[in-house]
C-alpha cells in the first residue's frame, strides 16, 4: 500500500493483491519501522467496519480509515477505482481521505508495476 500525506490529506493506493487481501481479511496495512519496537513503528490501517460512513482515526501510532462494508464490498468487487470523504475529527479539523487502486505507471521501472492494475490509459 502507498501512503502519501499532504497536509490534513491522506492518500492509500492499493496494489491488486492488497484489494484482494482487503476483500478476503477485510483489512490491510503498511508500516514505516524506525526500529524494532512497537512504539518505533507508524502503521497505516485500511479496515472495514458496519458503519455508516468512512472514519479516520490516529491511535498508538497506528492511522486507522475505517470504510464502511457496503462500499469495501464495492471497490473490491468492481471496477471501481477509489473513494474519498472528508472526515470531521472532531477537534477543529477535516481529513481528506482518498482511496484508489494502484495502477502502472507507463514510465516507471518495472519492480514498481508488480502487483498494479494494468493502466488503462496504456492501450490508447
Amino acid at each position: 500500500m502507498k501512503v502519501r500525506i499532504s497536509g490534513n490529506k491522506i492518500r492509500f493506493r492499493l496494489k491488486e493483491p492488497e484489494v484482494k487481501e482487503f476483500q478476503q481479511k477485510g483489512t490491510v496495512s503498511e508500516m514505516l519501522e524506525f526500529g524494532s519496537d512497537e512504539k518505533d513503528q507508524l502503521k497505516f490501517t485500511l479496515a472495514e467496519n458496519e458503519l455508516d460512513e468512512i472514519n479516520i482515526r490516529f491511535v498508538q501510532n497506528e492511522t486507522t480509515v475505517s470504510v464502511p462494508k457496503t462500499k469495501a464490498d464495492l471497490w473490491t468487487s468492481t471496477e471501481l477505482v477509489g473513494f474519498e470523504a472528508e472526515v470531521d475529527t472532531g477537534k477543529g479539523k477535516t481529513v481528506s481521505i482518498l482511496v484508489e487502486k494502484d495502477f502502472m505507471c507507463m514510465d516507471g521501472r518495472e519492480e514498481e508495476n508488480v502487483g498494479s492494475y494494468p493502466n488503462p490509459l496504456a492501450n490508447l
